[in-house]
């Protein structure tokens, strides 16, 4: 996320007198020791410098062809749109955040953390524009100039810079200081056409920038400072996320204080997007948008649009919700004596609902179709809707096709043979399919439990099917197929 930072320098009533303003060309020192050549200076004296040197290899913009989805997509047909961003910092903060830091990829190889970053289009543009003055300047200062001259035409983009400009998923901004009359690549001071650069497969060089404020103003050293964010210092710089209120204290040696204090304001000024879910028929609340059951009443993805207004900044939302649906699953049970279910006794055969949260969340409705008859043992075959094994006089099981592991209550839990069925059976085996046939449980235990875990975890309303053999009592053999749903 973007933000359109307010940065203020705090200064107060008690300078002893006042430094000279920045100008181009003049060498800037940051805190940390590391130094750049002024290339633009604002109308408040603060501005940017470019580096001394080029990082030390050639590097593609990024380790693949994806879009940054929290940086604007500049027009590939008109440089002027290119020339416009100048927001160097923000792109590389985004960028980072994206692909994470590292030194192998342009935004990555800045050092960011001491404030340098991967100038935008706009920036280089700028630089370009004052090369004949800042060539000098970096030579003086140690540093090495910018490339200006290409031996080797044919690797004429090779000796582009990159910018942090995104373009499109496959291409990024750049431009090149080279005077290549071969090619009828010249450039006119200040309208450089940025150059669209392949992120990938393109390593070009890079030359990071950084920010500095109104040159320092001398102050009182014999005074004592104390922020209320622990500073010690006269000044300091920072670069708020959120609105922030900041108090200097000063004391001089016989103990008089005096206090000032400055109020920051942060506002986001660019696009946000946000993705979402909610269930069918339920009411949706978040990110600024509202939205009623009627409006969430059919199953499938919502786009909506907001517009926001703060401080003179404006900031466009888009949400894409998508509307989950309600499950409605309906099973056969067919049993010799009362069924339990999620702790609820069925005692007659009929057809009865519970209601659960399916995996998403939202309500699910499970219709159960119980019969109650037969029973163990030898006889003429199984009952309706009932599990028939074996041949002639066999043994007739009555096994369930549901359990709902998703309560953990102790009722109805497990996927097993009922106690009465243990001793009648002989040389047991179960293996159980998901529905693209890969086997997801085993065994040649007779007891048996399983909870619908695979590798650890449940996924529920999933049916699986499965295939038991044994032999009875007798050493008839036997083969059983069916299906159990776990909830």
């Amino acid at each position: 996320m973007k933000k359109l930072i307010l940065y203020i320098l705090l200064q107060f009533a008690i300078l002893l007198g006042f430094g000279q303003a920045y100008h181009v060309g003049d060498l800037y020192t940051a805190e940390d020791g590391s130094q750049g050549i002024v290339f633009f200076v604002h109308a408040d004296g603060s501005g940017w410098a470019v580096a001394l040197h080029d990082e030390e290899n050639k590097l593609p913009w990024s380790p693949t062809e994806v879009d940054v989805p929290a940086l604007p997509n500049y027009s590939s047909i008109f440089a002027q749109a290119l020339l416009a961003d100048t927001s160097g910092y923000t792109n590389t903060q985004q960028i980072r955040n994206f692909y994470g830091s590292g030194n192998q990829y342009a935004a990555g190889a800045v050092d960011f953390e001491h404030g340098w970053y991967l100038p935008a289009a706009g920036q280089l543009a700028m630089i370009y524009a004052q090369l004949p003055i800042l060539q000098p300047a970096l030579i003086a200062s140690g540093g090495t100039p910018l490339v200006t001259e290409n031996t080797l035409f044919f690797d004429f983009y090779g000796f582009s810079y990159w910018s942090s400009t995104e373009v499109s998923a496959q291409y990024a901004g750049s431009l090149s200081f080279v005077n290549d009359p071969v090619n009828n690549i010249t450039f006119a001071n200040a309208t450089g056409t940025p150059h669209l650069q392949n992120k990938q497969s393109q390593p070009l060089l890079v030359r990071a920038v950084c920010n500095f404020p109104p040159r320092e103003n001398v102050y009182d050293s014999t005074l004592t400072y104390l922020w209320n964010t622990g500073s010690t210092e006269p000044h300091f710089h920072d670069v708020p996320l959120q609105n922030t209120t900041y108090i200097v204290t000063v004391s001089n040696s016989y103990g008089c204080t005096n206090s000032a204090s400055a109020n920051v304001m942060v506002i986001d000024n660019n696009p946000q997007t946000f993705y979402d879910t909610v269930c069918q028929g339920s009411t949706y609340n978040n990110h600024g948008f509202t939205l009623n059951a009627q409006e969430t009443a059919e199953v499938g993805e919502i786009v909506r649009t907001l517009t926001l207004a703060a401080a003179g900044c404006e900031s466009e939302i888009t949400l894409f919700l998508t509307v989950l649906p309600h499950d409605t699953v309906y099973i056969e049970q067919t049993t010799d004596q009362s069924f339990v279910w999620n702790g609820v006794v069925y005692n007659e055969s009929g057809t009865y609902a519970q209601y659960f949260n399916n995996q998403a969340g939202c309500d699910s409705t499970v219709f159960l179709t119980l019969t109650i008859e037969g029973g163990i043992g030898p006889g003429p075959g199984p009952g309706p809707d009932s599990i028939f094994v074996g041949e002639g006089d066999s043994l007739i099981l009555y096994l369930p096709n549901v359990i709902t592991a998703s309560h953990n209550d102790g009722l109805n839990d497990y996927f097993y043979l009922p106690e009465k069925y243990l001793s009648l059976i002989t040389d047991f085996e179960i293996t159980v399919y998901n529905r693209w046939g890969t086997v997801v449980y085993h065994s040649t235990d007779k007891h048996f439990r399983w909870n619908g875990a695979i590798n650890g975890e449940i996924y529920y309303g999933v049916v699986y099917n499965y295939i038991i053999r044994f032999h009875d009592i007798i050493e008839r053999p036997y083969y059983l197929k069916g299906s159990i749903t776990v909830l």
